[in-house]
């Protein structure tokens, strides 16, 4: 044995260790996997085999770099205010930054939009606006992406031919003179009061008129279970703040498919905010059938099959009714989870915490589910503390869901004349059952307003395309009842209408401006000195004047019976279950066209591209499904048959789903809305449309037959790249381990011995070990930046990933570069699973951008000092001077560098269509780079530079305010889980953290002196279920 593999063997006995892996084959690994890991990159993924032809790159990129083709910029013609000051005139080169809000199923997140001289190019959240706090979610950050969609709708089209705004004029005001024919006015979920206005005198107009709120995900059965507890169809809104224990069943209310993710991350991720050992943090249960983030971030997660929810939350509130009062409803009542040792754990732990507690049901959980939540809710004393309902004017007062079934039989039955639909797509995304597209057929006329000439739009007589949000004057109010006016950022690239706009011209037969709409709703709320207000309104994003009201609640008097009703009821699916969600990334299938999203990975499978069908190991075993060996791409492919109905699609073994289940999600397997989203050349992607499956009566989860058809289908999987090896990455502990031993987290404690070279260099009265490189001092006159990433806060939603992309004109590649290891994000997110357990793991998450090392092994390596290191600490590029060599990716341990094998951009910026507009289209402050040269994290140095010249100006140093600087990671992080800033001033926020306990840098045996450094994570674990 050499005396390498001597002190290999020496650390890895020493070590003290957890099992985190990234997939099966690592946990297994094997000698296929070792083999794979091996190589440096994955296989083909440094060879330039082959080419991408011009049509299939334009087809790939889509959205993502062949932008909207415009002859100049469009400002609004409106009056806008900039967000933080109004300079007398535009400065070529300094954005100016105004308050806008992005509707999100119905509900209005504040943002912040970055205007470069009338073209918006980067959008962040609104401090100042409660449903974002200064956060964002995937989907907020993508909008600027879906603004400049080249296969966006450009104009009404009538019996599928072009026509004009000014025809869509005509035609409404003579078609809709007849006030007494049937029409159905099928929309969308909409906050908006001008909306609600003209909703209001659209069925006072047409008597015979019927309005009908369609949402595939929507909220209808929480407020229809609030109803059956409190007797109103409100809302339940949570202040998670306030809440020292959160149960959810089922509820992944931290993912960016709930409609309040960004507040409600905030508020959890600020109680697990630990920055010594006299702090406290909340706790966090998760009963869940497929592993969510809010699962991964719980500390106690319990796998347990979706139609067993329903029995497990009537168990949990007998439990707790013979230990608080209000629950007599439950008295008595046992199943087969009544002595299940989590039901004890949660009433013992719930009834210890009454009135600081919160427990959540999945939104598409039946209504009686919802109501039991409410009751223990009320009954724990939640109510006005961590739990609110409020009336929401917006909210229907029947079910959506009958009433959106009564209108399709209506349609059938030939009783509509016309039909009127706002922004939804039910071709695509109604209930299979209730056949949708035939029902249309029955209908004389057929008016439809989308963003894309999609499923629906193609059986419709008149085709509106939609104004984009940022083209837009608009108003509503968040989840949680904040009003607020959308502004637009931009004129219409496309002469588009906006709901209220098209809305309007129906009801009043004439075109009224959207700005007029809006400004007249808020002149109706102030009596008296409007304009002020307005002026305020529009420069702050946020009416503090108009909220929802909080109605204090008290279960009827018909609760009881109903939930006797609803226990005699309970039942499971037997045999094989199938369940139906919104996908992570593309919800319901609105985002389906956005490269950005369809190259994020899912943040828990780490899936590109494609939808596959997630099934446990154990299932997957029973069906004779084999998990593909590392580095192959062919995967099996199962066909799945609910109520006759059947598709095939790939079989993927999720670790922590639960057994005899399969889960899907939508959006995927569109054809013809746009090149990214339908199939494209070269390569087959795509995914599988799995909405054929969803019934009236299954819009959940159904009983399935599966079985596998003997193909295979590639899939572009990220989970393996980039492996550092089984290498120390990740470190946690739980609160009470931190409390005794605070230094879990250093070197020392973790490995047993000193950092190599650390004894050498105390004897030479060193504070860190020696290098063989000559180390680079400083100026004292320039700061130095640094980064601390918060592992307690992380929970791997991903908007990281797509705010770096936003910010640094990062191309997307496509499905076939991605499977070869080429993705160019410059911040990864690593999703670990931890311990030895396949079927019931716990997972962390870990974003892994540059580390900026002090001593950069690329810098080393370089042949052309096209790596080097600034004055004020940051490893930095310079593009033109790069040759390609690609020494710097092979010789960097965190394999964080990218490299342009193809000349990603240059098809838009010099030879496609309209190359000026596309160029405007990116961000200015950041070079675009070309083939064959390698690119990484920057630390956003326009960002750094910028703040540096205002600070010189301003003060005569170039050291900014502490916040001042913030990357576009740390700014759109709705966990407020990255801090970054000048270590140089012991008062900043990033040089705290870094003096923490839990402050530890990856790979800190390698000596590369890291600026960018990790605070471990702690769990809170309660001892009834070690």
């Amino acid at each position: 044995m050499n005396d390498l593999e001597s002190t290999d063997r020496q650390m890895s006995e020493e070590v003290k260790e957890t099992t985190y892996w990234k997939s099966l084959n690592e946990l297994a690994n094997n000698k296929e996997y070792q083999k794979y890991a091996e190589r440096e990159f994955t296989e083909n993924a440094t060879e330039l085999s082959d080419g991408v032809s011009r049509r299939g790159f334009l087809r790939v990129m889509g959205a993502s770099v062949a932008l909207a083709g415009l002859a100049a910029c469009r400002r609004p013609v409106q009056k806008i205010l900039p967000y933080s000051r109004q300079p007398e005139d535009v400065v070529p080169g300094i954005p100016l930054y105004y308050a806008t809000a992005m509707p999100v199923q119905g509900n209005l997140v504040g943002l912040i939009a970055e205007n470069h001289e009338g073209r918006p190019t980067k959008l962040e959240g609104n401090d100042m606006h409660p449903a974002s706090r200064g956060g964002t979610s995937i989907f907020n950050q993508a909008a600027i992406l879906g603004l400049y969609d080249p296969d966006r709708s450009r104009s009404p089209l009538y019996n599928g031919g072009k026509s004009t705004v000014a025809d869509f004029e005509a035609f409404a005001k003579s078609h809709f003179a007849n006030t007494g024919q049937r029409i159905a006015f099928i929309s969308e979920a909409n906050s908006s009061p001008t909306y609600q206005t003209i909703k209001e005198q659209a069925l006072s107009k047409f008597n015979n008129s019927t309005w009908v709120t369609y949402e595939p995900f929507g909220e209808d059965n929480v407020v229809e279970g609030n109803r059956i507890a409190f007797g109103g169809r409100l809302r339940t809104h949570y202040n998670f703040e306030n809440a020292d224990v959160i149960v959810s069943l089922n509820d992944d209310f931290m993912s960016s498919t709930h409609p309040n993710n960004v507040e409600y991350a905030k508020q959890v991720s600020s109680r697990r905010k630990v920055t010594d050992t006299d702090g406290e943090m909340n706790r966090i249960y998760s009963v869940e059938d497929s592993f969510s983030l809010t699962g991964s971030y719980a500390d106690h997660r319990l796998k347990l099959k979706a139609s067993q929810m329903e029995a497990f939350t009537y168990a949990l509130a007998a439990a707790l009714s013979t230990r608080i009062n209000g629950l007599s409803a439950f008295s008595g009542y046992t199943n087969e989870f009544t002595d299940h040792k989590w039901i004890t754990a949660l009433a013992d732990d719930l009834a210890a915490n009454a009135g600081r507690s919160a427990i959540s049901a999945g939104a598409q959980h039946k209504p009686e589910v919802h109501a039991a939540v409410a009751a223990i809710n009320q009954a724990l004393g939640n109510t006005g503390s961590t739990v609110h309902y409020l009336d929401v004017p917006h909210i229907d007062e029947q079910s959506s869901t009958e009433a959106f079934a009564d209108v399709v039989a209506e349609m059938k039955a030939g009783n509509i004349d016309t039909v009127v639909m706002v922004g939804v797509n039910p071709v695509h995304t109604a209930p299979a059952d209730l056949d949708f597209e035939n029902a249309l057929s029955n209908v004389d006329t057929i008016v439809n307003l989308s963003d894309y000439v999609d499923e629906t739009s193609m059986k419709s007589s008149w085709h509106v395309n939609r104004a984009h949000f940022l083209e837009a004057w608009g108003d509503g109010y968040s989840y949680g009842g904040a009003r607020s006016v959308i502004q637009p950022q931009i004129r219409p690239l496309h002469e588009g209408l906006s709901e209220i706009e098209f809305l309007n011209t129906i009801v009043s037969g004439s075109m009224t401006s959207g700005y007029d709409l809006v400004r007249n709703t808020f002149q109706g709320y102030y009596s008296s000195g409007f304009d002020n207000q307005w002026t305020t309104i529009l420069h702050d994003g946020i009416d503090t004047t108009g909220n929802f009201n909080q109605v204090n609640v008290r279960l009827t008097s018909g609760f009881a019976s109903a939930m006797n009703r609803a226990k005699s009821n309970v039942s499971s699916t037997t045999g094989m279950e199938v369940v139906i969600r919104p996908d992570a990334t593309l919800y319901d299938g609105r985002y389906a066209n956005l490269g950005w999203l369809q190259e994020l990975p899912d943040p828990m499978t780490k899936v590109t591209w494609d939808n596959v069908a997630l099934m446990s190991p154990a299932t997957a075993k029973s069906l004779g499904i084999e998990e593909a060996g590392a580095g192959q791409d062919d995967y099996d492919v199962v066909e799945i048959t609910v109520n006759g109905r059947s598709i095939s699609i790939v079989a993927w073994v999720q670790p922590g789903h639960v057994d005899d289940a399969i889960t899907l999600t939508t959006g995927y397997g569109r054809e013809g809305i746009g090149r990214v989203a339908s199939s494209y050349i070269d390569y087959t992607a795509g995914g599988v449309d799995v909405y054929p499956l969803r019934g009236t009566d299954n819009m959940l989860f159904a009983s399935a037959n599966v079985s596998t058809t003997g193909d295979t289908y590639e899939i572009a999987c990220v989970q393996d790249h980039h492996s550092l090896e089984g290498r120390d990455m990740y470190r946690q502990a739980s609160i009470s381990e931190y409390k005794d031993n605070p230094d879990f987290a250093s070197f020392a404690s973790v490995h047993t011995y000193e950092v190599p070279g650390m004894k050498e260099a105390e004897e030479m009265g060193e504070d860190q070990p020696i290098s063989l490189f000559d180390e680079q001092t400083y100026p004292d006159y320039e700061p130095q930046w640094g980064m601390a990433i918060d592992l307690n806060s992380c929970f791997g939603c991903g908007v990281c990933v797509i705010a770096c992309q936003s910010e640094n004109n990062i191309p997307v590649i496509g499905k076939k570069e991605v499977k070869r290891g080429r993705e160019m994000h410059w911040i990864r997110n690593d999703r670990y699973y931890v311990g030895d357990d396949a079927e019931s793991p716990q997972a962390v998450h870990q974003p892994v951008p540059c580390m900026h090392c002090e001593l950069a092994p690329c810098e080393q390596v370089c042949p052309v000092a096209a790596t080097t290191h600034s004055e004020d600490g940051m490893n930095q590029m310079t593009y033109n001077r790069c040759i390609g060599t690609r020494y710097c990716a092979n010789n960097c341990p965190y394999k964080v560098r990218r490299f342009n094998f193809f000349n990603y951009p240059k098809e838009y910026l010099t030879t496609g269509d309209d190359p000026d507009i596309i160029q405007m289209a990116m961000n200015p402050e950041v070079t675009v780079r070309f083939r064959g040269v390698m690119e990484k994290c920057t630390y956003c140095a326009q960002r750094v530079n910028r703040a540096k010249i205002e600070a010189k100006n301003e003060t005569g140093s170039p050291k900014p305010a502490d916040g001042a600087v913030k990357t576009a990671c740390q700014q759109a992080c709705p966990a407020d889980a990255i801090y970054f800033g000048d270590l140089t001033d012991d008062n900043s926020e990033v040089a705290k953290m870094k003096r923490n306990e839990r402050n530890f840098q990856m790979l800190e045996e390698l000596n590369t002196r890291p600026r960018t450094s990790y605070m471990a994570k702690l769990t809170n674990p309660n001892p009834a279920l070690a």
